[in-house]
This record gives structure tokens, C-alpha cells and sequence, in this order.
């Protein structure tokens, strides 16, 4: 499908719109539990029905057979999206666009949060924060989870925490961050909401700020109106986008990311030695040259996940592998190993990416949607405006951001 400049598709859908209006009767209506050992009979609480209006991505027909037909042969895991920065195509993707539990690779969101709290001041990289014992008994003292082992009562700097939630994937230290400067868990999950809604993400789902299950956490953390079969989920073009906004703003995240070990508590009796898990990482073992991040993450639902970033012939890229499960040996599929293969072939074309033709996963924000809304709103008004002056007359007010223009425009471009 031809790929449009985001200016000329605004133009497009707005004269489009406005050549519609006059005859226009209707318009169609819409952990990282990081547990050590993932089960091997797992649940499956969450299931892709949930979202059954989200149209595949489509590659175009001038794509590499060749790749395609690499891809489909050698990688197991159940979505991927490889994503130039710069141009937001989509170099690779499989289901790239279907919403699947994403465990720990939530923590890249909450990491963007606690670096925008330090932005405006609301935090600093020095300031210590005590261990809260209700987080602590939960996330630190359970030997199944990811953590930090943190101790409660204990305070830790914003920056060794930090680094719990990167290199350790603590779920302890998420919370703990994101408690003190939200509140709660549920304060916290909300924030981050509000935040992708911004960058006009839509088919998602949050509700811990870790990415563990609700059956992991107290009924009281939960969300009101969820249950303890809901987990996070995302698809990998917008784990993709969402690392990709993450490391632009506040790149000091890769400073921690491409470390291969930290002190943690260092000179204290909580001391500690954090070793990174990144095998995309050079050195390690599926290292590759330029590979800065980023974040991993399981549960039974989501299988084995990662989320890379770096740069490959010399322009920045985000990776992503989702859904790398058990298969009949007893083994799992290997994110490192996948992404690594996905980036190899890819190597083969270093042009790839000057493909107009090529998908993208950009959203238009919140706020541009809002004000094209508007400016389409206006337009009809001005196509009708008879319409338009009955209806200012009643004074009745309705919520315009579910409405017939939006679902149609919805369907035609991908906030």
C-alpha cells in the first residue's frame, strides 16, 4: 500500500472529507514476572481475540522474497518488528501490529517516567528513597519473581534503582520508583496510560507498572475493573515506537543499558553485583557491534521477549521479539538469537529502508488527532452548515472522541 508523507495524508483525508460532506447520509462506526522458570504448563489468560478489528500489516509487493522466505523458515517466535528510526518503516515484522503480553518490557515505560520526573525536577539521581515494606514483602521477598532484593525500611538512590530495574529487572525497584512519585501501583499504571494515549497508542492494555500479571500483585494494587487474568500487553511495532521515543528523550537509559556489570549499594552491607542479561550486548553471546539496549521480559503468557536498540550499517534501529516459547525438548526459542538472525539478514540490504512503500509505526499524537479532528469537524460544518447551526442552537454537548468521524477516520489512518 502507498506509504504517504504524514502532511499529504492529513491533506488527503481532509479534501477527501470535505468532498464527502455534501452527500453524506452516514459514516461507519469501533512477569516480566521474570519468573526464573517460565511453566511449563502455562495459562494463557490473555488471548488475541481481545483485539479483533486490528487489520495485519501488509508488506509491499517489491519486498525481498528472499527475506520473507528466511524469516518464515527460521524464526519461531510468534511476533517481531524491526524498525528504522529515522524513517519509523518497518523493515521486518511478523503480527507486528497484534497486541501480545509484553512482561517486562513494560519496564521501559516506567523507566521513561521516572526520567521525565528528574527532567522537571521532581526527582534527582542522588536522592534516596526508603524501600516501602508493602512492595518489599510482596516483589523482593518472593524467590520466583524478578527483583532486586531490595530491604524494607532500606533506602536506595534513585540511581541504583534505576539500574535494579534495567540490569536486574526488578520488579521491586519499578515499584518502588514509580510509587513514590505516583502514589500507588494503580496511580503509577495510570500514568502510563495517559502517557502512550499521548503518543497515540491505542491497542494496548496496562495494568501493573512492572509488566507483572494482576495475579502476581494484592487485589488491592489492581486497577479498578480488572481481574487477576489481566497482564500488560502491546504489539511489537509499539514496544518498538514506545523504546524508540524511551532513548531519544532520555539516551542517559542507554547508559545503563550497555553496561556489563554494576555496583549496586556499593560500600554498604546491601552491596551487590548487577551482570547484564543482554547477549545481543558485544561480548556476549550473540553480541553484534552497535547493539546499546535494551529490556527483556517473560511470563507463561508472553513467553521469551526482547527489545533492542542500537544501529546497524550505520542508522539506528529498535528490534523486537515477542512470544519465544517452549518447544517439544523442553527448550525455548532464544529473543537474542532471533533478533540476530533478523538483523543479519537484514544487513544483506542496507536500502531497505528508503522504501516509501514500506509500513510505518508512527501514531499521529493525541493532540495532533484531536486538532485534525477538529479541523475535519469544522469542514463538514462548513459543508452543511444549516447542520451545524441547529445543533450549536440545542446546546447539546456531546463527547466528540467517539464519534462517526473518528471511527471513520480510525479506519483509514493509524492513530
Amino acid at each position: 500500500m502507498l506509504k504517504l508523507p504524514k502532511l499529504t495524508r492529513k491533506l488527503v483525508i481532509h479534501l477527501s472529507l470535505c468532498c464527502l460532506a455534501g452527500s453524506l447520509i452516514t459514516l461507519p462506526n469501533q512477569i516480566n514476572a521474570q519468573v526464573n522458570q517460565l511453566s511449563k504448563t502455562p495459562h494463557f489468560s490473555w488471548s488475541k481475540e481481545q483485539f479483533q478489528n486490528i487489520d495485519p500489516i501488509v508488506m509491499p509487493d517489491n519486498y525481498p522474497n528472499d527475506l520473507l522466505e528466511k524469516f518464515d523458515q527460521e524464526l519461531e517466535a510468534r511476533s517481531y518488528a524491526v524498525i528504522d528510526e529515522e524513517t519509523h518503516h518497518i523493515l521486518a515484522q511478523k503480527e507486528g501490529n497484534i497486541p501480545y503480553p509484553i512482561a517486562s518490557m513494560s519496564k521501559v515505560i516506567s523507566t521513561y517516567l521516572v526520567f521525565k520526573a528528574i527532567k522537571e525536577g521532581r526527582l534527582s539521581m542522588d536522592e534516596e528513597i526508603q524501600a516501602p515494606e508493602e512492595i518489599t514483602s510482596v516483589l523482593s521477598d518472593d524467590p520466583e519473581l524478578s527483583s532486586t532484593g531490595l530491604v524494607g525500611g532500606v533506602s536506595y538512590s534513585v540511581k541504583d534503582l534505576l539500574h535494579g530495574v534495567i540490569m536486574k529487572s526488578g520488579n521491586d525497584a519499578t515499584s518502588v520508583l514509580m510509587w513514590h512519585i505516583y502514589g500507588s501501583e494503580q496511580e503509577g499504571t495510570q500514568a502510563i496510560i495517559d502517557q502512550l494515549k499521548e503518543w497515540g497508542m491505542r491497542d494496548f492494555a496496562f495494568y501493573t507498572v512492572s509488566g507483572l500479571p494482576n495475579s502476581l500483585v494484592p487485589e488491592s494494587w489492581r486497577l479498578p475493573g480488572s481481574d487477576k487474568t489481566n497482564e500488560n500487553v502491546m504489539s511489537a511495532q509499539d514496544v518498538a515506537l514506545m523504546a524508540q521515543y524511551t532513548v531519544e528523550e532520555f539516551p542517559e537509559i542507554l547508559e545503563i543499558s550497555q553496561k556489563q556489570q554494576y555496583v549496586f549499594k556499593e560500600g554498604t552491607d546491601y552491596e551487590q553485583i548487577f551482570y547484564t542479561t543482554n547477549k545481543l550486548l558485544p561480548g556476549q553471546e550473540y553480541g553484534r557491534e552497535g547493539i546499546t539496549g535494551l529490556k527483556s521480559g517473560s511470563t507463561d503468557a508472553a513467553g521469551l521477549n526482547f527489545v533492542a536498540t542500537g544501529q546497524e550499517n550505520g542508522r539506528k534501529i529498535i528490534a523486537v521479539s515477542m512470544g519465544n516459547m517452549m518447544r517439544e525438548d523442553g527448550s525455548f526459542s532464544s529473543p537474542y538469537q532471533e533478533i540476530y538472525t533478523l538483523l543479519d539478514a537484514l544487513a544483506q540490504y542496507p536500502d531497505l529502508y528508503k522504501n516509501d512503500q514500506l509500513p510505518s509505526n508512527k501514531h499521529l499524537s493525541l493532540a495532533d488527532q484531536e486538532a485534525l479532528e477538529a479541523s475535519i469537524q469544522g469542514s463538514l460544518d462548513q459543508a452543511n452548515p444549516n447542520k451545524a447551526n441547529k445543533e450549536k442552537s440545542t446546546n447539546n454537548y456531546t463527547n466528540h472522541r467517539d464519534n462517526a468521524i473518528t471511527n471513520f477516520f480510525k479506519k483509514i489512518f493509524p492513530f
